[in-house]
């Protein structure tokens, strides 16, 4: 009986450590000394009423501690440095004009090698040079746009 009771607490202690060292390692070990638990039931008992009830009741308990555990560290101190507390809106990049940009000439703002920044109908777009090296004040047409860039080559 004592064993059953030790691997069980053990188990529930490794369960409550994975809670402040996330990786899988303790819950899996907490889950192993579960498993051994309902062993230890079997072989003191024989019969499946007793590691049933064990594997059940056990299971049961480290989930109650995992469930209480996130509730409790959301609210701690503690907690908030763990959890995401807050949420940003906004847009990483400005939005890439569409087809109707192909044809257009510009000129480049910085070396291409083979990418840079390009000055067309007066705003500056992220551009890759088809023909690899393009000097500053280079005259450029667009050739087609990418997912985040456009594609010139040299007028």
């Amino acid at each position: 009986m004592e064993s059953i009771l030790l691997a069980i607490v053990f188990a529930y202690a490794l369960i409550l450590v994975e809670g402040f060292m996330p990786g899988g390692l303790f819950g899996l070990a907490g889950a192993a000394c579960i498993v051994l638990a309902t062993y230890f039931a079997y072989e003191e008992y024989s019969g499946i009423l007793a590691p049933t009830l064990t594997f059940v009741l056990g299971a049961f308990g480290g989930l109650w501690i995992v469930f209480l555990e996130f509730r409790w560290l959301s609210k701690s101190k503690f907690g908030q440095y763990l959890f995401l507390s807050s949420t940003t809106d906004g847009v990483s990049n400005d939005k890439l004009p569409g087809e109707e940009i192909i044809g257009c000439q510009g000129k480049t703002l910085t070396e291409h090698k083979p990418e840079g920044i390009v000055l067309l109908n007066g705003k500056n777009y992220d551009a890759y040079c088809e023909d690899g090296l393009l000097p500053v004040d280079e005259h450029i047409i667009v050739t087609g746009v990418d997912d985040f860039r456009i594609r010139i080559r040299k007028l």
